[in-house]
């Protein structure tokens, strides 16, 4: 099925362009890096679209957030994300300009820190360290995307640190409130447990809403795209529901789409794909 979906989108591509397609080949690596804050090495993977880059120009960057269980491959992997290869329809056909991107593994953390400092260490040594890497420039726009674990991730930093990005894709966030149901996996990991076990004080101590103020505050807001399954069993509809009102009351500019499908990556690539296009399109206009 997800096969036939990625043949799906690459040919819908095909058939939107004007000019002639430039076939792309990104690279993709799987690396490590040893990190001072969390004192471990820490894996990650990159894709970079080489053949349409000059030696010394960097590529718009987007991190990629796994979701629980997880981890820097799972964006990649062709059963999952896919993400290599639809780059590379996009930017082959000029749906996009050059992107490069990259995920780390993150574990089971939800990207907060709590048993790890997993937060700071993306925030204050991951990102500098790609970027440099990747020679991200001033130049460069920087975005972000996360299913699930990921977009409840991907929304906590940028409503800490929204002058960093461009666009934020939310896929499925679990970014519950007040509390997340039985069903969630967050109430099965370290990082929001006391003595072992969920508690409610912990999930709300982290809660997006306490990060809200200093987002308005904020100059530079990105703009937010979310999507959904119309048949997610982990409850997301209200989640993006409530997100949407809250944009909306602010006059934060957002998107929100509510699509045929689950709580899966076949969803999930859908809508990336799409919201990728919306992005460059929102920034031709």
């Amino acid at each position: 099925m997800l096969n036939k979906l990625v043949v799906l989108i690459c040919f819908t591509l095909l058939c939107a362009c004007k000019e002639s397609p430039v076939k792309v080949k990104g690279e993709v690596k799987t690396l490590s890096l040893y990190s001072e804050i969390l004192k471990r090495d820490v894996e990650f993977t990159t894709y970079r679209p080489t053949e349409v880059l000059s030696e010394n120009e960097g590529p718009d960057l987007i991190y990629l957030l796994h979701g629980h269980g997880g981890d820097h491959e799972d964006w990649f992997q062709p059963e999952e994300g896919n993400a290599g290869h639809l780059l590379d329809s996009l930017i082959s056909v000029n749906a996009i300009p050059p992107l490069a991107a990259v995920s780390v593994n993150a574990g089971n953390s939800w990207y907060v820190d709590s048993v790890e400092e997993m937060e700071r260490f993306y925030l204050e040594e991951f990102m500098p360290y790609v970027e440099n890497a990747f020679g991200f420039s001033s130049e460069n726009q920087r975005y972000i995307a996360g299913n699930s674990a990921g977009g409840y991730g991907s929304l906590r930093f940028a409503l800490s640190r929204p002058e960093l990005f461009e666009a934020v894709i939310l896929l499925s966030p679990a970014s519950y409130e007040p509390l997340p149901p039985a069903i969630s996996s967050s109430r099965k990991v370290a990082a929001f447990a006391k003595d072992g076990t969920f508690n409610d004080s912990v999930w709300s101590s982290y809660s997006y809403k306490k990060r809200v103020a200093s987002f308005l505050a904020s100059e530079k807001k990105p703009k937010i795209y979310m999507s959904v399954g119309d048949d997610d069993a982990y409850n997301i509809v209200p989640v993006v529901s409530s997100l949407q009102q809250l944009f909306l009351e602010n006059k934060i500019p957002n998107e929100l789409r509510v699509t045929n499908g689950g709580h899966d990556w076949q969803c999930w690539q859908r809508s990336f794909v799409n919201f990728l296009k919306e992005i460059h399109l929102d920034k031709a206009n």
